[in-house]
């Protein structure tokens, strides 16, 4: 009987319809067989057998039950469950593991039907189909889920659902608890419930905004806690559909910005802090761009400082040594010649007191001890002072002084000495470099919170290239057709005298059409 069975399934699938069947179901990892009861015979088997369990047809003919030998342990509770169930005469189903010819776990879905006749059961059909893909994507899923679960509980924000009603579906812990509630205190509730009564129509102007488009919606509202504090929200929310048709809920996220909010009463004085903070880093690109210059530029400048200095102080120690020796050795020189002798010795002493000053308020400044005695004084009236003494050095060059205040009164509050010295320093540069019938001009006006003075020349100007240098102690522009005595250490005061006071100083000129130097000082303030 056995054997007539077996034929008669060969001869049903030389039939054309139950082959192109089975072999597409067999594509799909699906395989159909008929049992005997005690399973000891196979009165039918498709094909896809081999591929699954990597049996050959005629050994599972031979021993049907040989597909079961592959079976993981942990999984034989199910297949007594599941035979019990056969036995029982029900549909049975389990789903199990096995390690194929490969080496390779597959999961499988068995599925027996027991066929039943005058209340016995002749027959088993059964279905076996290779789940794995669908299990690894079940395992991913959760996965995934378990991810946003995660997210969904450790996130500081407020995460929600709710439902086409506008009640609390689920609530994430930490949302719950930074509104004071637990989550199932606020599950079953109306949003509406927790928001401050004035900004409702608010929060239902948004909901009904979602209900006419599938976007984001955005909007504010401040929500009571269960102890009563007032909390602000940004809320970003979006509608949810059934089947993408009939509107089911919404789920949003709510950010708390109270403490946001409320600095904003703060921007105006942010906004000026930012200001300042600009200015200072303005200063602060300034000198960094001034700083910056190669080990060799550098080394180079120390070796022409070395040699100005010593021919700045070799000189007027020459010219006094010089005129000394020749008064002392000429009793008989008449007085007017020893006068003019002892004026240039006098002037060549200063000269040199000057030089050695400039070199130690250097080493103060560097040394951070130079302290400020600041004072509050009116600074046009510091301006004319030191214009005065300049403009005698100016009369021998013929040059035209021109001066310009704000009609404004311009107080500051600083070193009065220093600046003076800053003064002096910018304008006997002037005079130094403009030539004969030149023009000098300083001009002062109020600026925002600073006071800017301006110093300008017709002078012979500076090249291009050294303007980045010349605020760098004992740096000098390399003038081969022309001499003009100095150290190099003026400017150097300048700026960091001018830095010391938080103040700004730059310098625009352009060779042969002259030099201006501009001063910003803050405002006098204690």
């Amino acid at each position: 009987m056995s054997g007539n069975k077996i034929k008669n399934a060969g001869a049903v699938n030389n039939t054309e319809q139950p082959v192109t069947f089975f072999e597409s179901a067999a594509n799909i990892g699906t395989t159909f067989f008929s049992i005997s009861p005690d399973g000891r015979q196979v009165y039918f088997l498709s094909g896809g057998y081999e591929k699954i369990s990597g049996y050959s047809k005629n050994e599972i003919l031979t021993n049907p039950k040989a597909l079961f030998r592959l079976l993981d342990r942990e999984f034989i509770p199910g297949l007594r469950a599941y035979l019990k169930s056969i036995n029982a005469g029900k549909t049975g189903s389990f789903e199990y593991r096995i390690k194929n010819h490969k080496g390779e776990n597959l999961y499988l879905r068995h599925t027996g039907i027991p066929v039943i006749k005058e209340g016995k059961i002749e027959r088993i059909d059964v279905i076996v189909q290779d789940i794995t893909t669908e299990r690894q994507k079940l395992q991913e899923l959760k996965k995934s889920e378990e991810r946003l679960r995660i997210l969904f509980e450790t996130a500081e924000d407020l995460i929600f659902v709710l439902d086409s009603a506008g009640n609390f579906v689920t609530v994430n812990s930490n949302g719950a608890i930074g509104l004071e509630y637990l989550p199932n205190e606020l599950t079953g509730r109306h949003i509406l419930d927790f928001v401050k009564e004035d900004e409702q129509a608010v929060v239902q102007k948004s909901f009904s905004e979602m209900l006419k488009t599938s976007k984001l919606v955005t909007f504010e509202a401040t929500f009571i806690s269960k102890f009563s504090k007032e909390m602000i929200f940004e809320v970003n929310a979006k509608s949810l559909y059934e089947s993408g048709v009939k509107f089911d809920g919404v789920v949003g996220i709510g950010r708390d910005v109270t403490n946001r909010k409320r600095d904003r009463e703060k921007v105006n004085d942010l906004n000026n802090k930012l200001i300042e903070a600009n200015r200072i880093i303005s200063i602060e690109k300034e000198r960094v761009k001034q700083r910056i210059s190669v080990l060799e530029e550098l080394n180079r400048l120390k070796s022409e400082f070395v040699s100005n200095i010593s021919h700045e102080l070799r000189t007027p120690l020459a010219s006094i040594i010089g005129f000394s020796e020749t008064i002392d050795s000429d009793p008989e020189m008449p007085q007017e010649m020893r006068n003019e002798f002892n004026g240039i010795i006098l002037n060549e002493a200063k000269r040199l007191a000057a030089l050695i000053n400039d070199v130690l308020d250097i080493s103060r400044l560097e040394g951070g001890n130079m302290a400020l005695n600041k004072t509050g004084f009116d600074l046009p009236e510091l301006v004319e002072e030191v214009l005065q003494k300049v403009k005698a050095a100016g009369k021998k060059k013929n040059l035209i002084f021109l001066s310009e205040y704000s009609p404004e009164k311009i107080s500051i509050y600083a070193d009065k000495e220093r600046i003076s010295q800053v003064l002096a320093n910018i304008l006997n540069n002037s005079v130094k470099f403009t030539n004969d019938g030149g023009r000098i001009t300083v001009y002062t006006r109020i600026l925002h919170k600073e006071v800017e003075i301006i110093i300008s020349d017709t002078g012979i100007g500076i090249p291009k290239k050294d303007l980045a240098f010349v605020f760098q102690k004992f740096y000098r522009v390399n003038r081969p057709d022309i001499t003009i005595p100095g150290s190099g250490l003026g400017l150097s005061l300048v700026k960091q005298i001018i830095d010391l006071h938080k103040g700004y100083v730059s310098i625009r000129s352009e060779e042969n059409q002259g030099t201006s130097v501009i001063v910003q000082l803050p405002l006098s303030q204690r």
